[in-house]
């Protein structure tokens, strides 16, 4: 099976909190920065408490949005997990919020993680011609999610944009 997507659809939820872990880079590679947020949360994946279900989140981040003393133009990679709001905030750890709202979704669908990671620029740019088409604009949020604990494959990463009406 190739790489296949999805076609969009539409879900209102509440907001998230996320708790997980960054990793900032430099230049337009964003690798070390998706590899070193993972290695920066996998160890401490066990001490979060009150997750709300098993997905995984991943986004760019601005760290200066939740860290007043990060400095304004850090970019950086932010992988975490959603926790109810009254949930612990481990020690070592990051959190950031979403706002609630309506989502458009895609699927992308691969045969392995890569090829359903690779899907994930590709379903933000095809989002980005329908969402002008349909009426909306890009809210303040967009990342991927994964379900950890969904038989593979195949893998499937989730691409969620906020929408505003246009």
């Amino acid at each position: 099976m190739a790489l296949a997507f999805s076609e969009p659809r539409i879900v209102s939820r509440g907001p998230y909190r996320v708790v997980g872990a960054w990793c900032a880079y430099d230049g337009d590679d964003e690798g070390p920065g998706w590899d070193g947020a993972y290695q920066a949360l996998l160890p401490r994946l066990c001490t979060i408490s009150g997750r709300c279900d098993d997905l995984m989140l991943g986004f760019l981040y601005r760290p200066s949005k939740d860290d007043p003393v990060a400095p304004v133009g850090m970019r950086a990679c932010f992988v975490g997990v959603e926790v109810a709001a009254s949930a612990a905030m481990p020690e070592k750890l990051a959190e950031t919020r979403f706002s609630g709202g309506d989502y458009v979704l895609v699927d992308c669908i691969g045969d392995t993680p890569e090829e359903a990671a690779e899907g994930v620029g590709q379903a933000i740019d095809m989002l980005t011609e329908w969402m002008p088409a349909n009426g909306y604009r890009e809210g303040d949020a967009c990342f991927a999610a994964s379900q950890v604990g969904a038989p593979k494959p195949p893998w499937i990463e989730t691409v969620y944009i906020k929408l505003e009406r246009a």
